[in-house]
């Protein structure tokens, strides 16, 4: 089960909407989607946190439409733990997969191990694609930032980037041009040794402690669409204590 879990200072001197990007560089893209969210202040409030949606998931292996739910906690750049409780054959099956630095560990329906070396490594490049939608990587060095043609989501217009760094594959950021918000991630990632194109979409955006959050998240494969999810619990924390972490 791979993690989903879970966006963006100026607004510029152009005011009307058809003008919103216009040919912004890069750079001052991601600046008006921090100031769209709430400011850099309150996006900061993204880099430690915890959210819990529920949906339906497509386990083809499985059935189609599988409930499920998923919490996720993370304290940037090195904490991350995600669980999920599948509804399956009229009982629950649980998994949950930890990062802690250089170290992770996975629990499934009770059993504990430690994660081999490669799992980890997907997991923590899983993780990186994610924590770019927090828009830090605005202010830190090592990032390569290219402007993207202009597509359509939802029926929409979004400006796109291509975000490069070395050791990673490249991730794409998709911004509504009207709203500035965060609307569309799309990166790889590998399972055995299959390479999937997986698309993440966020829409439905409420205000939470001065801060605008996507509450609706969709996960497209392949073009196909595998999650459908809302937000229903959505929390900032100044720090994570240990064992929140730590392995049984």
């Amino acid at each position: 089960m791979k993690p989903l879990c879970l966006l963006l200072v100026l607004a510029g001197f152009l005011s009307p909407d058809s003008l919103v990007y216009g040919e912004d560089k890069p750079e001052a893209i991601v600046e008006k989607a921090i100031e769209a969210q709430g400011g850099a202040a309150k996006v900061a409030k993204l880099r430690t946190m915890r959210i819990k949606v529920e949906g339906t998931i497509d386990m083809i292996a499985v059935k189609l439409n599988v409930p499920f739910t998923l919490e996720d906690s993370w304290q940037m750049p090195g904490r991350y733990k995600t669980t999920t409780t599948l509804q399956l054959v009229g009982k629950n099956s649980t998994q949950t997969f930890v990062l802690d630095g250089d170290k992770g560990w996975a629990e499934v329906d009770g059993k504990v191990e430690d994660l081999p070396t490669e799992a980890i490594a997907e997991l923590r490049e899983q993780k990186y694609s994610e924590d770019l939608d927090r828009l830090g990587f605005l202010n830190e060095k090592g990032y390569e930032l290219t402007r993207l043609d202009e597509v359509k989501i939802n029926d929409k217009p979004a400006v796109g980037l291509l975000i490069k760094s070395k050791g990673h594959r490249d991730v794409k950021l998709y911004f509504d041009k009207e709203t500035a918000l965060l609307v569309k991630r799309e990166s790889k990632l590998v399972e055995g040794s299959t390479e999937i194109t997986q698309e993440v979409f966020f829409s439905d955006y409420h205000e939470k402690d001065g801060l605008k959050h996507y509450r609706k998240i969709a996960a497209h494969r392949d073009d196909k669409v595998v999650i459908e999810a809302k937000v229903t619990e959505l929390e900032f924390v100044d720090k994570f204590e240990d064992k929140v972490f730590a392995k049984p």
